[in-house]
């Protein structure tokens, strides 16, 4: 991939994306991270090179989130990839719109494995590319379990470098076998 890119957001990317996080960030984007915790944005920042990581610390249901993020494109120009795990769509797709001064740029939407089977319609600019990556769960012997932290974002990751239209980490079927 080694190719430089400017900035990228990453919604939810202090837990189960965190992986995503210091791998964009080791990738040479300036990443804006979406998140809550102080305590797991030190951890972030201190596995990730210095000045990648840029916390910004609200939660995506707040109407702060959009200043916030207008404040990162302000200051770090538009984003070229969003990662994104939130079920507030609408949310998304306002900051989606908000990146208008990008001349084009992928949004990588993480969904449960509800979704896979029941999606609601998400719209997007024309200069997007719209991409999904579905989390199932794992099948051990005669149980199952979810996924790790790792294990999603491994499964991001590759999507990220695949650029593909859609991708599935671990299983959805058959649904009835996930964990209850």
């Amino acid at each position: 991939m080694k190719k430089k890119y400017t900035h990228a957001l990453v919604i939810g990317g202090t837990g189960m994306l965190a992986g995503v996080s210091i791998f964009l960030a080791k990738e040479g984007y300036s990443v804006s991270v979406i998140g809550r915790s102080d305590t797991k944005f030190k951890r972030l920042k201190a596995d990730s090179p210095p000045e990648s990581i840029f916390p910004i610390q609200v939660d995506y249901h707040s109407e702060d989130l959009y200043t916030e993020v207008e404040e990162a494109i302000a200051d770090r120009g538009p984003f070229d990839l969003i990662v994104s795990w939130t079920p507030n769509y609408r949310a998304l797709e306002q900051i989606c719109e908000m990146n208008d001064q990008a001349t084009s740029f992928r949004l990588i939407h993480v969904k449960g494995s509800r979704r896979y089977f029941e999606d609601e319609e998400i719209h997007t600019p024309t200069n997007c590319t719209y991409e999904k990556v579905f989390l199932g769960f794992v099948i051990e012997g005669e149980t199952s379990r979810w996924l790790t932290n790792d294990e999603i974002s491994n499964g991001v990751i590759q999507q990220i470098m695949s650029m593909g239209d859609e991708s599935i980490v671990g299983q959805l079927i058959p649904y009835s076998a996930r964990p209850r």
